[in-house]
């Protein structure tokens, strides 16, 4: 055995090239399926490692959620400190499993102070807002108003916040319902909204008669001097001249192209009749411009910046679980496949270069531009020239050859599980830990994943 096939055989063993095809997610509760309506958020909290599930496998999505569980799913979410708590309850002993989490969040203000915290009482809608407001820290001038929760009501003011927030919508008859009991799915949704604006229901579908993108138009021609209130500019654009260059304006088309971070961009088709007044930004006839907006309060949105060519790359921050594992098993499968030569007919004869031998590739990846554009499915730029480096493909006679080798995988991907542990608009990193075979030890290691901007997000290096 030649070293190339040595090392082909530890890599296989040892499993230091990636991947898992299982992680943590809501799918993988017995009792939600894919297509549960709070699938994503769920798995976005499974991910964060702020909800685990019960023992047995289930989620219980429509149970009650207690107070003393809505008090470690905020400990784990705000990262609270545990320790040396002094805070006592009559009904809470310290040997109680939730005691030091109780403790934390009523110590941060989050919970108020009582000598009962009754642990297994159900939070209520309006408990949830008070909770949630403390938390996070939420602002709002308490304009929002539901029928059923009267200006007179304790909670009032921090259900009215929850709304301008757009952490909740409350129900479509105009009621909040506040004293009803929260979900375990329900409570997941709002802690998700809270933690992360991509999840906020009005984030993305901003309603007409309040998008500064389409009253901006109308406000050129006929009122100028308001078109200030629709923006918030970084870079300064003097839209009140540029209303005086525009003799005619007709928006053609426009579109939501982008999303991060709660931020939402417009990709904007114009026909436009100019005067003859000097101007750079647009020119006669045909203009494509791209509007980035902002939520700034409730209903109140703002354009931020204005530019000829996009500003967003990603299409979303957000990589669930279950997307993850398309990539990285995906990525896994690629690997083996480009390994096993491809598919197809073959030049069966074989050669030596140096010491090595070599076989012809399949008719599938049988030329470098096949095999790069199959693992770019799959890879970033970078990984993908690392992995036809290190596998060590050469192009002879015209066709791509390797290294005369065969090995497999001794992983068992269906029972991996991964955590993501990193994340960032831009990359994505899971510890993975996938079981080597039956031998009863695992494998741990490091996946990145990064967006590669024109593509989507793509697996990008093991870091050991």
């Amino acid at each position: 055995m030649n070293k190339f096939n040595k090392l082909l055989v530890i890599s296989a063993i040892t499993g230091s090239l990636l991947f898992t095809s299982s992680l943590a997610s809501a799918a993988s509760f017995k009792d939600l399926g894919n297509d549960y309506w709070a699938q994503h958020e769920i798995e976005y909290l499974v991910d964060q490692q702020i909800i685990k599930g019960y023992p047995d496998g289930t989620f219980l999505p429509g149970k009650s959620i207690t107070k003393a569980q809505a008090a470690v799913m905020l400990v784990r979410a705000l990262n609270l400190s545990t320790k040396n708590s002094k805070i006592t309850f009559k009904d809470v002993p310290k040997s109680h499993s939730s005691y030091k989490e109780i403790a934390a969040v009523v110590e941060a203000g989050i919970f108020p102070t009582s000598k009962e915290f009754k642990p297994n009482a159900p939070m209520t809608r309006e408990l949830m807002a008070e909770v949630l407001v403390n938390a996070f820290k939420l602002e709002g001038a308490g304009t929002k108003e539901f029928k059923d929760v009267p200006k007179t009501s304790k909670s009032y003011k921090a259900i009215s916040i929850l709304a301008e927030n757009d952490i909740t919508t409350g129900s479509a008859d105009g009621t909040f319902k506040p004293a009803a009991k929260v979900t375990r799915d329900q409570f997941s949704v709002f802690m998700a909204r809270a933690l992360n604006p991509d999840f906020l229901p009005n984030q993305y579908n901003i309603p007409m008669n309040v998008n500064p993108v389409s009253k901006l138009f109308d406000y050129v021609l006929k009122n100028p001097e308001g078109v200030p209130s629709l923006l918030d500019l970084k870079v300064n654009i003097d839209f009140l001249s540029l209303s005086k260059a525009i003799k005619e304006i007709e928006l053609v088309e426009m579109k939501e192209v982008a999303r991060l971070k709660g931020v939402t961009e417009f990709s904007v088709k114009l026909n436009v009749s100019l005067n003859d007044v000097k101007q750079d930004f647009l020119k006669e006839g045909e203009n494509k411009l791209f509007f980035l907006v902002s939520k700034k309060g409730y209903m109140d949105f703002k354009i931020v910046s204005v530019g000829k060519t996009p500003h967003l790359k990603e299409d979303d921050s957000v990589v669930t679980s279950k997307e993850a594992i398309a990539l990285i098993s995906g990525a896994n499968k690629a690997y083996w496949y480009a390994v096993s030569g491809g598919e197809g007919p073959r030049e069966l004869e074989t050669f030596m270069k140096g010491d090595l031998e070599y076989r012809y590739m399949g008719e599938t990846l049988d030329s470098e531009e096949k095999l790069l554009n199959y693992l770019g499915t799959w890879y970033s730029p970078e990984q993908t020239a690392k992995l036809f480096k290190e596998l060590g493909f050469i192009t002879h006679n015209g066709k791509l050859a390797q290294p005369n080798a065969d090995g497999g995988s001794l992983l068992n991907w269906e029972k991996a599980t991964a955590k993501l542990i990193k994340s960032s608009t831009k990359s994505k990193t899971f510890e993975v830990k996938v079981p080597i075979a039956d031998f009863g030890e695992y494998e741990t290691n490091q996946v990145d994943l990064r967006f590669v901007e024109g593509i989507g997000w793509r697996v990008n290096k093991l870091a050991r």
